[in-house]
C-alpha cells in the first residue's frame, strides 16, 4: 500500500473530479432528449382500452356466476344417514383379538425343554 499525504490525495481526486466535468455532457440537451421520447411514445388506442373493458367484465361476470353457484350448493340441506353410535365398533378391534392366544401369553414363571413335549391332563383355568 502507497503512503500518500493528504495533500497529495486531494489533488489527485481533484484532477478526476476536472476530468469527469469536461467529459460530462449538458443537462439541456439530455432533458429535451427525453422529452421528445416521452412525446413520441404512443398512448394506448382506445380500441385496446376498450377490449381491456370488455375483459374484465368478463372475468367479473365469472366470479360472479361462480359465487352465487357455490352459494347456492351451500344452501341445499345436506342429507346423510350415518349409522346408530350403537352399532358402532372400533376399526381396530380385530387387532385387539389375536387368532392364537398361545402367541401372545406370557411364560410360565418356572419354565422347562419340556415343557410343551408332553400333554398334560390339566388345563389351565383361563380356557
Amino acid at each position: 500500500m502507497n503512503d500518500m499525504s493528504d495533500d497529495e490525495l486531494r489533488t489527485r481526486f481533484g484532477a478526476l473530479r476536472n476530468q469527469d466535468r469536461r467529459h460530462e455532457p449538458q443537462f439541456r440537451p439530455v432533458w429535451h432528449r427525453a422529452e421528445l421520447r416521452a412525446r413520441a411514445a404512443a398512448p394506448p388506442s382506445v380500441t385496446t382500452l376498450r377490449w381491456i373493458a370488455v375483459a374484465a367484465c368478463i372475468v367479473l361476470a365469472a366470479g360472479v356466476v361462480i359465487s352465487r353457484t357455490r352459494d347456492a350448493r351451500n344452501n341445499q340441506p345436506i342429507v346423510t344417514t350415518a349409522p346408530a353410535i350403537s352399532r358402532w365398533q372400533s376399526p381396530t378391534a380385530g387387532l385387539l383379538q389375536p387368532p392364537s392366544r398361545d402367541l401372545l401369553a406370557p411364560p410360565p414363571l418356572l419354565s422347562s425343554v419340556f415343557d410343551g413335549v408332553t400333554q398334560t391332563g390339566l388345563q389351565s383355568t383361563a380356557d
